[in-house]
């Protein structure tokens, strides 16, 4: 195992699933969290929960040289990402040898506005600083499909464009157990600055309104939740595949291909939407 200890940022949706992940692999596991975060309190056993404010450089560099952190994983959400930079400068310091960026959605490289030239502008932040680091792509979350289509209300809704542009989307527990193999199972060397393109289906939202088969399927304008307006507008418009290539505007192909990365996770069986939703 080249890297054993491991610190993961945040105990959230996919924070507390790569920390259990992490563990089942044989890593030495810390969480760390807001001093005033209840998240901890779930945590898997086998992990240890350290409180630390994610702004204070000098104590997150202490924390990490403690416990002889070799991997730093953040999974801060949207709120956090703006100081996303303290943590590559506390792993700087201390010594860390990979950063793994807190992507875990569609692929950022390029990007200039919003959430995703936040994630873009640290990737490119860890280069100058001289952070090795990890960013993995893999489209939408499958477990968001039922919030994001307001099934809720009895139909399938599509928003941004007709529904029939493919976008890259995984199970949540594929991101974290695939997450977790590559920084315990891979060298160095295949892990150094590299970017990983994951999914576990590409499907477009016509295809998945055809799984509700018993749900009418209704196109809007909108809805009042902007995020979830964005968020299909970006399926809608073919930025949702974890291969987009934003300067050509299209997809990439070969190694950079959607799923390209599957094949470093060996005999492992990815779920699909209807597995996942038991659709």
């Amino acid at each position: 195992m080249p890297y054993k200890n491991i610190a993961v940022i945040g105990a959230g949706n996919i924070g507390a699933p790569i920390a259990k992940a992490l563990v089942s692999e044989g890593a030495n596991v810390i969480v760390v969290t807001r001093p005033e975060s209840s998240s901890a309190k779930s945590l898997p056993s086998g992990v240890k929960p350290v409180a630390v404010e994610l702004t204070d450089v000098p104590a997150l560099a202490a924390a990490f040289k403690e416990h002889e952190i070799e991997v730093v994983i953040s999974t801060v959400a949207l709120q956090g990402l703006p100081r996303q930079k303290l943590l590559g400068d506390a792993a700087k310091q201390a010594g860390v040898k990979l950063f793994v960026a807190s992507e875990f959605g569609f692929s950022t490289v390029g990007q200039t506005e919003g959430e995703f030239g936040l994630k873009a502008e640290f990737g490119e932040y860890l280069k100058e600083i001289g952070m090795p680091f990890v960013r993995i792509f893999n489209g939408l979350f499958i477990t968001y499909i039922p919030w994001a289509t307001c099934i809720d209300t009895g139909k399938f809704k599509i928003s941004g464009g007709r529904g029939d542009t493919k976008a890259s989307f995984t199970n949540p527990d594929d991101v974290a157990g695939f997450t977790a193999y590559i920084v315990t199972r891979l060298s160095p060397s295949e892990l150094t600055n590299k970017i990983f393109r994951i999914e576990g289906e590409h499907a477009s939202m016509l295809d998945i309104a055809g799984y509700y088969d018993s749900l009418p399927v209704e196109y809007v304008n909108g809805f009042d939740d902007g995020f979830k307006t964005a968020l299909q507008g970006v399926i809608n418009t073919g930025k949702g595949s974890v291969a987009y290539d934003i300067t050509s505007g299209k997809e990439l192909t070969g190694s950079d291909a959607a799923g390209a990365s599957n094949v470093l996770w060996p005999g492992h069986r990815w779920k699909g939407i209807k597995e996942t939703l038991g659709l």
